[in-house]
């Protein structure tokens, strides 16, 4: 069995990512604009910490009272808990909503599957993809509903919030972060072409097998199934070569990017250009950078993951 051009692919999940997008809007923007109002604000104070850690430590290097250090610190507590309390009311109405959203799409299928059938006119679908459809793929496009939105905005926000405020307080040591991290989506995005043919391909196979083995006589198939079972594994295999080569590259990045921000932090306070607090809020900074980061990478792979499937699927859905 041939794989499919990739030209074709890139530019069917193209199409696919505005149709998706373009229905998720429809369907659910009034639970979406309170969840991106949630997740800019969630943004915003992403930087808060590297803040009231940055005027803790210069304020004990350089004296501070008792008095001021404790104010910071409640300050820092509250700005944290009021994150957390942020963060757990949107991961709530995230789950809530893909979990909606998987009904509706369940429903969908089972009413244009029996519609036909009551109808009397040939089944779209074998039994085996509908079934395929039902559970495995109908979960996986229906819970990426929810966090569609709110999650890159989350994550975006996040990592633009500290990066300017590092670049802010020291324009070389946010310029050589970004440099660091910029790099890492390149690496992502070249990445994530094959494993969405693989994917694909992934798909299209588990159905064929699927429909084999419920089919009246599975026994004369077994074989075939065999074979396909093989072949899904083969593709898993070379899916793992790539995501696991492509992760060891980010964090070879991200070491890299802690080294330079010591040397070159260490440089500019032996210089009399930046002080203690600055390098070591650069350093937490970079580490918080890589959280959101990393989530943003693993969201982008599972939106190309999400938008091939949705392409197999849309038809049975529409």
């Amino acid at each position: 069995m041939s794989v499919p051009n990739s030209s074709f692919v890139t530019e069917s999940a193209s199409t696919g990512l505005y149709k998706f997008y373009g229905t998720i809007w429809k369907n659910t923007y009034r639970t979406q604009i309170l969840l991106i109002a949630v997740s800019i604000a969630i943004a915003l104070l992403a930087a808060a910490p590297l803040y009231f850690q940055q005027k803790i430590i210069n304020g004990l290097t350089y004296g501070i009272q008792l008095n001021q250090m404790l104010l910071l610190g409640a300050q820092y507590a509250a700005a944290a808990l009021f994150t957390i309390v942020l963060k757990l009311f949107l991961q709530y109405r995230v789950a809530v909503l893909g979990e909606a959203a998987v009904r509706h799409v369940r429903r969908k299928i089972l009413a244009n599957h029996t519609d036909s059938r009551r109808m009397g006119s040939p089944a779209r679908y074998a039994d085996g993809t509908i079934v395929s459809m039902l559970t495995a793929e109908a979960e996986s496009v229906g819970l990426f509903v929810g966090e569609a939105i709110s999650t890159p905005l989350v994550e975006v926000g996040m990592l633009l919030s500290i990066l300017v405020y590092i670049t802010v307080n020291e324009p070389v040591l946010g310029l050589f972060i970004a440099l660091i991290v910029l790099p890492q989506g390149l690496i992502a995005g070249l990445v994530q072409k094959p494993v969405n043919l693989l994917v694909r391909r992934r798909v299209e196979i588990l159905r064929g097998a699927v429909d084999q083995t419920i089919a009246a006589d599975p026994t004369s198939q077994e074989n075939a199934i065999r074979e396909a079972f093989d072949e899904i594994y083969r593709n898993r295999r070379r899916t793992h070569i790539l995501k696991l080569s492509s992760k060891a590259a980010l964090n070879a990045f991200t070491a890299l990017g802690s080294t330079g921000t010591l040397m070159i932090g260490g440089w500019l306070v032996l210089q009399g250009q930046t002080d203690v607090g600055t390098v070591v809020a650069a350093l937490i900074g970079l580490t918080r950078i890589g959280r959101p980061w990393n989530n943003l990478i693993k969201f982008y792979r599972s939106l190309s993951v999400v938008v091939v499937r949705y392409d197999l699927l849309k038809e049975a859905i529409e």
